[in-house]
């Protein structure tokens, strides 16, 4: 029974579908066959082989790989994505083939000026500035396609105020300075902004292009991978066996698989897409209404980009703004992102238990053990990159081993099951394949390792399943590899064009020296009070956020509001973390809200009221990066503190999360009242400065919640049905 209707659950994953799907939402109604679909797929693959190329065997010089990487995307970016939605083109215009064979020779550019592109910042010859400026609009443009209109509109007004710069009013004005003296500064003409922004390294190919280029798209490559080979789908179905039979199951369910997708896929709205059109489908048939089942999806999706290893892009942008290895930023994030997913399953299991809604019958669910006895051996490489980056080595080395990992265990697996004797000699082919390349051409040793491991797995799971009944591994050969490097590249390019449009921001604040400016400004604002700080902080995190991508959030918002942080003396990873979170919070933000579009159309929901329930899941955590500036502890970073103190402040902030989601649930056993909830709001606010007194008064409040809604829940047990229901209505 349950195997049967795991089978029919299947037919209704379909990774192509999905990827439609995704295409769709992102803006691309594009439909290509024959030789434009071609043209596609082989730029799509030169760019995932090209980037595994320098990560596995040799990086190039920083600039040239750069240019490269902005240059496939904007040539892609053009070729998929019309100039605006609803055209259902079946062609390629003309103007797009221009734009994209402009955008290819924006790269090739720098890479023929390489030897002399030194000489030409602040000297360059009318050609230099021709091509500035275009790279410029390619970047604009692209970005305006694939992420929106908001951050063109905020880079323009960046580039403005780099214009506006000591430019004067007219006489009958008064002339007067145009900006206020305390923004004010030497101005630069547009043909300098264009120059700066496209033949610096701290403009377009600045710190941000430059972590897409190196970390950001094997990381996402990673990710295509893991779906292609069934990973995907195999998290769902985990999380699922394991959580589905209890209260609200499917939406559990749909939290953890996203939990797990989300760490490494870096977009939440490719994460939503993959989960959300399995698990939304899920949530409606045992009750959640549509517009929920989409908000929980959208919660669980987002908050995937606080998750440890990925984290949305931001962990390696966070590694290269503050001098911080990136694995301890990976580690610091860690427990607040666990609470994060702790606060949203809570906040889950209080919508289920308010209105009764039950799991999937036991019965109709595959037993975990079988599922990873089946099909386990698909969880390895991300094992591997975890082990691999304990043992310090470098992010894109463990993320090439990763990826190499993913290729063998799905190829040695699925031809060892289909036939045992030529898939383990074609197994054997591929190990002395990896050797060899490491002797003639370089390929890193390690590789050799990895195929050898897989190997070894591949005999291991295969002799599991022909012990255990179940489902066989997912089909994996060159049409696989080829789809998995075309969605890889896809997939990149929102973050792409963010990343090149982020620099632009950070180059004008670099040109412009605005930076420290502001941060002044915010102190003097809030008269150096630091709860204040923290408040304008967040406030414009989530009004700037709206309608960016969160790593584009997060670049401007570290560059403008974390040093008015760290000037307070509050820690520099803490105050980068505080920052990147409400840029999470931010993409849950109504009225534009990706991740809800995304979900809406699966559960067949209203947008707006989708996106509400999202913010309103993710508000459960709200005040978790008010906890971990007044306490350090939580993100590991008192050195003085004992194992004792620090499982005692998690333990801490772990109840006042769950005061506050009962505060925003408004409903614990039972439907609170106004006492429980003004209780619970003081609870939590107390909980979140570590302090031995105030931790005691939280935990008596609430335990005073406890006693009053247990109280009421057993004095409800005497009412009538119908009164009881129209009390938690």
């Amino acid at each position: 029974m349950a195997q049967s209707n795991q089978s029919n659950l299947k037919e209704e994953y379909d990774i192509e579908e999905m990827n439609k799907q995704l295409d769709e939402l992102e803006g691309s109604d594009r439909t290509l066959y024959g030789w434009m679909a071609m043209i596609i797929l082989i730029t799509a693959v030169s760019m995932s082989l090209f980037h595994l190329y320098t990560a596995g065997i040799e990086m190039l010089p920083r600039m040239k790989q750069n240019a490269v990487h902005l240059g496939f995307a904007l040539t892609l970016t053009f070729l998929i994505f019309p100039i605006k939605k609803g055209l259902g083109q079946k062609k390629i215009p003309w103007y797009d083939l221009i734009l994209a064979a402009l955008g290819a020779f924006t790269g090739i550019y720098i890479i023929i000026i390489f030897a002399d592109l030194l000489g030409k910042v602040g000297n360059p010859n009318t050609l230099d500035t021709v091509i500035s400026f275009i790279a410029v609009l390619l970047v604009l443009e692209a970005t305006r396609r694939v992420v929106g209109k908001p951050l063109v509109i905020l880079a323009f007004i960046f580039m403005l105020y780099a214009w506006l710069g000591d430019k004067f009013l007219p006489e009958f004005l008064g002339s007067r300075a145009i900006l206020p003296d305390a923004i004010n500064h030497f101005g630069f003409s547009w043909s300098e902004i264009a120059e700066f922004m496209y033949l610096s390294n701290e403009g377009i190919f600045g710190t941000p292009i430059t972590v897409s280029a190196q970390y950001v798209f094997i990381f996402i490559l990673f990710g295509a991978f893991l779906e292609v080979t069934g990973a995907g789908r195999m998290f769902i179905d985990l999380a699922l066996s394991l959580v589905g039979s209890f209260k609200g199951g499917p939406a559990k369910a749909a939290v953890v698989s996203s939990g797990m997708m989300g760490s490494i896929s870096g977009s939440s709205v490719a994460n939503a897409v993959t989960t959300g059109t399995f698990t939304i489908p899920l949530m409606k048939k045992i009750g959640f209404r549509p517009h929920v089942a989409g908000g929980v999806e959208v919660a669980a999706s987002s908050s995937g980009q606080f998750l440890p290893p990925v984290m949305g892009a931001a962990a390696f942008i966070m590694a290269d703004f503050t001098g911080i290895p990136y694995l301890e930023i990976a580690a610091a994030a860690a427990v607040p992102a666990l609470l994060s997913y702790t606060a949203i399953l809570f906040m889950v299991h209080l919508e289920a238990s308010k209105y009764n809604l039950s799991g999937i019958p036991r019965s109709e669910l595959v037993s975990p053990f079988r599922i990873l006895a089946n099909r386990g051996y698909l969880l390895l490489p991300i094992v591997a990159i975890i082990v691999l980056l304990v043992m310090r080595l470098t992010p894109i080395l463990a993320s090439f081993m990763a990826i190499m990992g993913a290729i063998f265990i799905a190829l040695f697996s699925y031809r060892m099951q289909k036939r045992f004797g030529a898939g383990f000699l074609v197994s054997l082919l591929f190990v002395g394949g990896a050797y060899g390349g490491h002797l003639l051409f370089g390929l890193n040793k390690y590789v050799t390792f990895v195929a050898a491991g897989a190997l070894v797995f591949a005999l291991i799971w295969y002799a599991l399943g022909k012990k255990i009944e179940g489902e066989g591994q997912t089909k994996f050969g060159w049409k696989e590899f080829f789809m998995a490097c075309e969605q890889g590249a896809k997939n990149s390019l929102s973050v792409v064009a963010a990343c090149a449009t982020a620099g632009i921001l950070t180059g004008v604040v670099t040109m412009t020296g605005l930076g420290p400016t502001l941060s002044s400004m915010i102190l003097n604002l809030a008269n150096e009070q630091l709860i204040l700080v923290l408040l304008f902080t967040m406030f414009a995190c989530i009004i700037m956020g709206m309608g960016l991508p969160t790593t584009a959030t997060y670049i401007v918002l570290a560059a403008v509001m974390a040093p008015a942080l760290i000037k307070m003396d509050v820690p520099v990873l803490a105050a980068h973390l505080f920052v990147f979170y409400y840029g999470i919070l931010a993409d849950d933000t109504p009225p534009i809200n990706l991740p809800a579009y995304a979900t809406s159309g699966i559960a067949k929901a209203n947008p707006v009221q989708t996106g509400i329930q999202g913010f309103k899941f993710d508000m459960g955590a709200l005040l978790l990066p008010f906890a971990f500036v007044m306490n350090p502890m939580l993100i590991l970073q008192d050195d003085t503190a004992t194992f004792l103190q620090v499982a005692l402040s998690i333990g801490t902030a772990f109840i006042g999360i769950i005061a506050w989601s009962t505060f925003i649930q408004s409903y614990l056993f039972t439907k609170y009242g106004w006492a429980e909830r003004i209780l619970a709001v003081a609870a939590a606010l107390v909980l979140l400065n570590h302090i031995w007194w105030t931790d005691l008064i939280g935990l008596g409040l609430f335990g005073l919640i406890v006693l009053l809604q247990l109280w009421k829940k057993n004095r409800d047990k005497g009412l009538p049905a119908e009164n009881t229901a129209q009390g938690q209505a």
